[in-house]
């Protein structure tokens, strides 16, 4: 058994009896990992390595040692995940920057708005211009200096730990410094210090958290509403083939909410109709498809979540989705061989996806969304 989800081996074993690859079988093909890796100690960072601690050779060629060997390569991971997640939020601000009445994105929370602004003393009136002057303020907390504490932080994390943080000088400044500092900390021969190394990590985790993961959900929150309990569908078994299947796939919503306004109109449907189809569906994959299900009604255009990434490739190889938009995060590099075996378009829509073999993008523009969803939709 591959998953403890019906839909999901159904799926494997059908893929492999058509002879495709999938996740499954590169797991079980990698075969035993390193153990050096595993532990975190091998390090190919210079050309003086790769390096790896034994018992004979207990420093790498630099002198550095088990210890900060594996925190080194542990906060360097972490750089890479903060780097995605302030590239998430630029996006996420810029889009709020194009927000207004009858446009493709509209303010629905406003407290969500006057938060934040509380938090980094931006005036709340004149109100029309609050969503730009916002954006332009949340980029720049991104880039302050990391010496300078953000206020982010001060307004959004928990007193108490605000104080150990001071006394442990973790306390950070804006995320994008922050990483710079954190990344130039894992040259050789800058930091070989673990407790160094892991008080750095400590202070980027914070900056992340609340200077850029509650920000950008504040900000999702304002343009497509504060996630409520709803009951949701969640399953390759929404795919219906005898419809035309968008779906969803990334880390941000924008696209996402821009086609799922597009498909309600009966211009969408129509043309689906037109081509042979039931309608037009968006189907939601991975987290854009779980932002889009907190913040959406499932009904019979938007229908709900897939699942993780494991399974882009089985949704995939149901033969049922007829685009397959790809947003920043998680679109497997083997993605296009899969689509091309089943007539999928795959349409990179941030310009962060690279896969060998996609199709021509359309890169999200929040100035453009709801032309770019039509023309998603068009293809």
């Amino acid at each position: 058994m591959d998953s403890y989800h019906g839909s999901v081996n159904t799926m494997v074993q059908r893929a492999r009896d058509a002879g495709e690859e999938t996740v499954w079988d590169r797991m079980e093909a990698q075969g035993k990992r390193c153990a050096f890796c595993e532990q975190g100690i091998r390090c190919s960072l210079c050309s003086q390595g790769p390096c790896r601690i034994t018992p004979k050779a207990p420093r790498g060629v630099c002198g550095i040692d088990a210890d900060g060997m594996a925190m080194r390569n542990f906060l360097l991971q972490n750089t890479m995940g903060t780097a995605t997640y302030m590239y998430h939020a630029n996006e996420v601000f810029r889009t709020l920057a194009e927000a207004k009445p009858g446009g493709a994105f509209e303010v629905k929370d406003w407290g969500k708005l006057e938060t934040l602004a509380g938090a980094i003393g931006l005036d709340v009136e004149p109100k029309d211009t609050l969503p730009k002057r916002l954006s332009t303020a949340l980029i720049a907390e991104l880039a302050r200096d990391h010496k300078d504490p953000s206020p982010l932080v001060k307004a959004f994390a928990p007193a108490p730990r605000q104080k150990v943080w001071a006394e442990l000088g973790i306390f950070p400044g804006g995320a994008l410094q922050e990483n710079t500092v954190a990344t130039a900390n894992c040259l050789t021969n800058v930091n070989g210090d673990y407790v160094s190394l892991a008080l750095k990590g400590l202070r980027l985790g914070i900056a992340t958290a609340y200077g850029v993961q509650v920000p950008l959900e504040f900000v999702q929150d304002a343009l497509f509403g504060t996630p409520t309990p709803h009951a949701i569908k969640t399953d390759l078994g929404i795919i219906d083939g005898d419809y035309v299947n968008i779906a969803v796939n990334g880390h941000e919503p924008m696209m996402g909410a821009a086609l799922i306004d597009a498909a309600h109109t009966d211009a969408a449907q129509a043309k689906a109709r037109a081509a042979g189809a039931k309608g037009l569906r968006i189907v939601g994959s991975i987290e854009t498809g779980q932002e889009l299900v907190q913040r959406f009604e499932v009904d019979d255009v938007f229908v709900g979540l897939t699942g993780n990434w494991l399974n882009e490739e089985l949704a995939v190889a149901t033969g049922g989705l007829d685009v397959f938009a790809a947003h920043m995060n998680c679109t497997v590099p083997t993605l296009a061989d899969t689509c091309h075996r089943h007539g999928t378009l795959l349409v990179p829509v941030s310009d962060l996806v690279g896969v060998p073999g996609m199709d021509e993008g359309v890169i999200f523009d929040p100035a453009k969304a709801a032309d770019q969803a039509q023309q998603i939709i068009a293809m």
